[in-house]
């Protein structure tokens, strides 16, 4: 079970406009997304001349996939969005928080572990594209793509390349992932002026894909547990910043998420970036994404069962992903893809020299 705490400060004077706005518009959605109202209150329990009080609301959620269910179905809901902004307007501060029942009970909680034997510096100038192909293209145009899109491994100046089909289509995926890694940023420039790029891959791109747009990558930090991995499952997700965000609040935006491997140890390799423009982009303006996440698991369950079930995960980091948390600094509309790998990249980026 999974206690849920609200936490919302507000004037006296406007507490009768938030108890009304939350019985007519957040408790019916609440119940239907899963969340059990246990109780709420109010504290202090009376109205203060130069501060405001705390109206607090506890809920209940069975397990932890009731906690993704009920996350899923507000992000859904643009309504619920709608609604905290507008409690945001007349109240000072919100904060929702999640606790484990505990009745003072002796058992430990997940600690993190050491990751610094782990750290790596990615060598050489990579790119990571999302391929969102169009309705109209048949499995002749998608070989006739791959076989083009893996030629580029044998163009001078590319250390690797990697096209994965994408496993889940759901989040803002494209139909493919497709990763190069090159020399340098030079290099990046020379292949996309060649006869291959140019005369081959971009007429096919151009017919099959809606729209290009490959991010260079940035390094924030990165690490390997196993780079020598050889298969497996790659996830790319792609995150852009809510307009204000402070530097200090992104700075704690990157250390929380770069904490996450030393919680979870299924996280094998990884590596979070700032999202750059591609090298050779006839208008370089800024790319539509703030950051490039990128996480290899052994398997399937590394991703879906351990990642999503961790409290590291839904517990403290997603508050910076969600609308009623009272925390949020990334936009809800995110890219979240996953393929398998034949081969490991995160691992491989820390050798300089081309595999």
């Amino acid at each position: 079970m999974i206690i849920v705490q609200d936490r919302i400060a507000v004037a006296g004077a406007d507490l009768p406009r938030l108890r009304a706005l939350l019985e007519q518009r957040y408790l019916p959605g609440a119940r239907a997304r899963g969340l059990i109202l246990l109780d709420s209150g109010v504290s202090p329990p009376l109205t203060l001349a130069d501060e405001p009080c705390v109206f607090w609301m506890r809920w209940r959620l069975d397990d932890v996939g009731a906690f993704w269910t009920a996350r899923g179905m507000a992000v859904q809901d643009p309504s619920v969005a709608a609604f905290w902004n507008e409690v945001d307007r007349f109240c000072t501060g919100r904060h929702r928080e999640f606790l484990r029942p505990d009745g003072f009970a002796r058992e430990p909680l997940p600690e993190p572990a050491s990751l610094t034997a782990f750290l790596t510096e990615p060598q050489g100038w990579r790119e990571t594209a999302q391929l969102h192909l169009r309705p109209t293209v048949d499995r002749a145009d998608r070989n006739a793509l791959e076989a083009a899109l893996s030629a580029t491994g044998g163009l001078p100046g590319v250390r690797q390349v990697h096209l994965g089909t994408n496993l889940d289509l759901q989040f803002g995926a494209g139909y493919y992932t497709w990763d190069v890694r090159y020399d340098d940023a030079t290099a990046a420039e020379a292949v996309k002026a060649s006869a291959h790029w140019t005369q081959t891959l971009m007429p096919l791109l151009n017919r099959l894909q809606v729209g290009f747009e490959p991010i260079a990558l940035a390094t924030v930090g990165a690490g390997s547990r196993q780079p020598g991995l050889t298969a497996g499952i790659k996830r790319t997700a792609l995150f852009r910043l809510l307009p204000g965000v402070g530097d200090e609040q992104r700075r704690a935006f990157e250390r929380n998420q770069l904490a996450m491997p030393a919680y979870i140890p299924e996280i094998l390799n990884w590596r979070l970036s700032r999202a750059l423009p591609a090298a050779g982009r006839p208008n370089p303006a800024s790319p539509d994404w703030s950051y490039v996440w990128e996480q290899e698991y052994a398997d399937l369950a590394g991703l879906a069962g351990a990642y999503m079930a961790h409290p590291y995960h839904w517990a403290y980091l997603d508050g910076s992903f969600d609308p009623e948390s009272g925390r949020q600094i990334v936009d809800a509309r995110l890219c979240h893809a996953y393929c398998a790998m034949s081969r490991g990249i995160l691992g491989a980026e820390s050798d300089s020299q081309a595999p």
